[in-house]
């Protein structure tokens, strides 16, 4: 279809439909048209901004509607739609402009009336808040910027423009009284405290405007911004990264894109190829992206930045470098020295005179996610040979310097290369004699060269089938410095051996060190968590091997009986360097049992004990009760504690083994209250929509979905959060989750579907309606009558019910279902339908069912005292519609029933008594049977 008129017609008869998609998807083919005029598209974006209002798609509603206006100024209708846009987004200011501006043009208009009637009181309110603030907000810059205040009260005024500037109309009140340049001035304090407070109120006034932040990169400028984030006070430093992230999120229009990135994902269909939408800036918006990461690159070698503003620069090139969700820097890479600084600081041994970068402890870690995530995020065979070309050009050259520190920094960032890309570290291993300097450095003499040389060997021998001539070899290197060594090498000596005892991973037949090996080995481990100096470092390195043993049973037993050792490990999650939280998470999900196992038909291992194939074992000590008493174990020693700090970890790697875990511990119902308690139900929400792998968010996502089914929703998720979960148990009602995936999201689903309209109001606006009622055709009655409990509840909502009017069989399913052998089943069908029969139009769709008398019948005759009530409920419903529908249910035996049931005089029968002589008395209104004569 070539016609831009015809595309918008027939977006216009879905829009009538109420397919808001598919018009959408018409109005947008129709803007792309070249022959498409000013007048015809401004038309069409009013109609795309209707629909986004019916799916709640506000943002793109003002997108659009503001298109609109721009082309023809003061459209009542573009007017109306955007001002109620910025009414649902918690605009009023906006809203209140767009309204007073419509009555303008147009005084006659009354659906304007209602808004303008709505936000007067609230605009008022502000007004009144707006002297007041700007009151504040005068008074705190005056104390702040007279020096010989007291330094308390100035602290505490920069405190107050903090929270001030948190606030919508205190950021706006900021800025039009020159606060930026009265923040500025507040660099020139000799107080770091003054000058960090003056960046986190910069940093809060970007928050959520793109034209504040343009304001502030135009008056602070990106280098002073640079310079700040260089400096060695760390809470400048951070807070300067944190204003600047800021700035580059908003003014790059990012959370947009990611929205639409998410809605592709969720509606991309299993096997399609990842085509992620355009992203697109304009020249202004490029240019500063641009200069910004020249400065970040520009930092990672420069020695005039301290170790903090190192860490901060690559933490902002990993959150912005992707393609997906990111502002799309990876291939500048491959043109620039990036990866060069990268590997540089991968290199950087502080204790060599040659080495002019200071690092911190997270320095390596940093880098080697940033140069994981580039390699991975690289799009093409021949932008990933570049990426090794690069790589291996930086080795070449060290390896090839004179000086022999060289060869000691390469192998540094050879174990730094092994934690990021391993398939390019692998590549640099494979080169002409470096396996040979490693083991070298190991069997010398010198304690930091064997550390370094250790840790390389440890990270290299990742893949078992990659390096086992490499631990022939380093195997008895590992025992000497084992038994010899200084404690910091030692324990990483401890940590190869490790590895070597690990292989035979979960699989009990399989043992590559001799019995009683790994039992020592992890008792060697948990010395060195319970040292007495309390060691980090020492700490660390234990727990990364005990995240290799723990795949044996026996060793899991010992370390869950460790009461010391296991909250040692807890301890050190929180003070050790990033490196640690995946061994750390790892060593949990051993214990717990949650790592991913493969489904292994029971035929097959009997075909292939027939073959004489290796089968693998289960180890005797990871039978269900073994399990269950180690959760237990671990919930006691505050294992919930730990793991919601690690879930603001940006590796996802690492925040699926989180989900894995909050789940296996979730399993055991007794132990749901605890782990809410210990932070949980917010770590998993995080985990469920954010930055999590597929698998952990549909793990995370499960975790919720048994939270909240034995729990009150409103209780564990208070406030709005209780909205942001609806997503998360949507997600499990997809064909490609398990049915008990699918069976736990209705019942979490049907548990806040009970609580409130809103919360209804969500899971309809999240398309979440016909995900449940899929599962009312399955063949698996659990999962049948689980979506059918579930719409019982949702059709509490008006807005629900009307689906059920429509020319649809909705109506009639329930009513079926009515008629069914499952007693639950008919239980909650009964229930829906008690509630759909006070709908008019649905009783006279359900009288017209062939089958219906049969069924309602089979309803007020049942044994089940709940059944009858909601069977007499629905047929009181029927009666008292009309003398007709009346006289049509009345036929055969129902009035001798009905009669029956008026009669009994069990007291749990009282509500279905009830509702048979309100029938009764309904039949005797339509003239269908006599009233009963009094006894006087």
């Amino acid at each position: 279809m070539t016609d831009p008129n015809a595309l918008k017609e027939e977006g216009n008869q879905y829009f009538k439909a109420g397919n808001w998609e598919d018009a959408v998807s018409c109005y947008t083919q129709a803007l792309k048209m070249a022959d498409v005029k000013e007048a015809e598209k401004a038309v069409i974006l009013k109609n795309r901004a209707a629909c986004h209002l019916k799916t709640g798609n506000y943002n793109l509603a003002v997108k659009d509607t503001s298109t609109s206006l721009d082309l023809i100024p003061n459209d009542p209708k573009a007017l109306y739609r955007r001002c109620q846009a910025y009414e649902q987004l918690g605009k009023p200011e906006e809203a209140y402009k767009d309204a007073a501006a419509l009555l303008k043009v147009d005084p006659k208009n009354s659906a304007v009336q209602p808004i303008l009637k709505r936000l007067n009181p609230i605009i008022q309110e502000k007004v009144k808040k707006q002297n007041s603030t700007t009151s504040k907000v005068d008074q705190m810059f005056d104390i702040v910027l007279k020096a010989e205040s007291d330094k308390e009260q100035r602290i505490q005024a920069c405190n107050n423009l903090i929270v001030l500037a948190r606030e919508e109309a205190g950021a706006k009140c900021i800025t039009v009284m020159g606060g930026v340049e009265k923040l500025q001035k507040m660099f020139e304090d000799k107080d770091p405290e003054i000058i960090q407070a003056a960046i986190r109120t910069l940093a809060c006034l970007c928050r959520g405007s793109k034209e504040r932040c343009w304001v502030v990169a135009e008056k602070i400028s990106l280098p002073k911004i640079i310079v700040m984030m260089g400096v060695k006070n760390e809470g400048i430093s951070t807070s300067s990264a944190h204003l600047l992230q800021n700035i580059i999120t908003y003014i790059s229009d990012i959370e947009p894109y990611k929205e639409e990135v998410q809605k592709y994902k969720d509606t991309r269909k299993r096997g399609d190829p990842c085509l992620y939408p355009k992203y697109t800036l304009d020249d202004k918006q490029q240019d500063f992206l641009d200069q910004t990461f020249y400065a970040l690159i520009k930092m990672l070698q420069s020695s005039k930045i301290s170790a903090i503003g190192r860490d901060s620069a690559m933490e902002l090139i990993i959150k912005n470098m992707l393609r997906s969700d990111g502002v799309q820097w990876t291939k500048k890479f491959l043109n620039t020295d990036g990866i060069e600084g990268l590997l540089a600081i991968a290199s950087a041994i502080s204790h060599h005179e040659t080495c002019t970068l200071t690092t911190t402890d997270n320095s390596k870690y940093h880098a080697s996610v940033a140069l994981s995530k580039i390699y991975d995020d690289l799009a093409s065979d021949k932008e990933r040979d570049t990426f090794r070309d690069k790589c291996s050009a930086f080795f070449k050259d060290l390896f090839g310097d004179e000086f022999y520190e060289s060869k000691v920094e390469a192998i540094k960032a050879i174990s730094t290369l092994l934690q990021g890309p391993f398939e390019v570290g692998n590549v640099i291993l494979g080169f002409e004699g470096v396996t040979q300097i490693m083991l070298a450095l190991a069997n010398s003499t010198n304690s930091m060269h064997q550390q370094v040389a250790v840790e390389a060997i440890v990270y290299s021998a990742s893949k078992k089938d990659r390096c086992a001539g490499l631990l022939n070899d380093a195997v008895p290197i590992l025992k000497k410095l084992f038994r010899e060594a200084t404690d910091s090498v030692k324990v990483r000596a401890l940590v190869g051996l490790c590895k070597l005892g690990s292989y035979g991973g979960s699989d009990a037949s399989q043992k590559p060190m001799q019995d009683g090996s790994t039992l020592s080995l992890a008792k060697a481990c948990r010395k060195f968590l319970n040292n007495p100096t309390k060691d980090v470092d020492l700490r660390k390195w234990a727990t990364e091997g005990l995240a290799f043993l723990t795949l044996d049973g026996d060793v899991k037993e010992e370390l869950v009986n460790d009461t010391d050792a296991l909250r040692s490990m807890i301890d050190v999650v929180s003070k050790a360097d990033k490196n640690i939280l995946y061994p750390a998470v790892s060593v949990f999900v051993n214990l717990t049992n949650s790592y991913e196992k493969p489904d292994i038909m029971p035929e097959m291992v009997e075909l292939a004990k027939y073959a004489k194939q290796h089968v693998p074992e289960e180890h005797p000590k990871d039978k269900p009760d073994f399990v269950k008493a180690r959760l237990k174990k671990l919930s006691e020693a505050g294992v919930g504690h730990a793991l919601v700090p690690i879930s603001t970890t940006d590796s996802k790697n690492t925040r699926e083994l989180l989900s894995r875990v909050f789940l296996a511990l979730l399993t055991e119902e007794d132990l749901r209250g605890l782990i809410v308690q210990q932070g949980g139900a917010k770590a998993l929400l995080g985990l469920a929509l954010d930055n999590n792998t597929d698998t952990g968010k549909v793990l995370a996502s499960q975790a919720l979905a048994k939270i909240t089914i034995t729990a009150n929703p409103q209780t564990t998720f208070p406030g709005q959060r209780v909205y942001e979960v609806v997503r998360p148990l949507l997600s499990l009602l997809h064909v490609d989750r398990t049915a008990l995936q699918n069976f736990e999201g209705l019942l979490a689903l049907t548990n806040m579907a009970s609580l409130t309209e809103s919360l209804r109001k969500k899971i309809v606006a999240e398309k979440g309606l016909p995900l449940i009622e899929h599962y009312q055709f399955e063949e698996h009655e659990m999962l049948k009558r689980a979506s059918t409990e579930c719409m019982c509840n949702m059709v509490m909502s008006e807005e629900v019910v009307k689906l059920y009017e429509g020319e649809n069989d909705k109506a009639k399913l329930m009513l079926l279902f009515c008629g069914e052998e499952d007693d639950l089943l008919i239980r909650a069908a009964a229930g829906g339908l008690a509630i759909i029969t006070q709908n008019e139009k649905i009783c006279r769709k359900i009288i017209k069912i062939e089958s219906c008398q049969e069924i309602l019948l089979s309803l007020v005759v049942s044994e089940n005292t709940d059944i009858q009530f909601r069977g007499c409920f629905i047929v009181r419903n029927l009666i008292a519609l009309d003398k007709e529908v009346a006289e049509t249910l009345m036929q055969g035996q129902m009035m001798e029933v009905l009669m029956a049931i008026s009669l009994l005089t069990e007291p749990e029968k009282q509500p279905a008594k009830d509702c048979a002589k309100e029938a009764l008395e309904f039949a005797v209104e339509h003239g269908l049977i006599k009233p009963q004569k009094s006894d006087t």
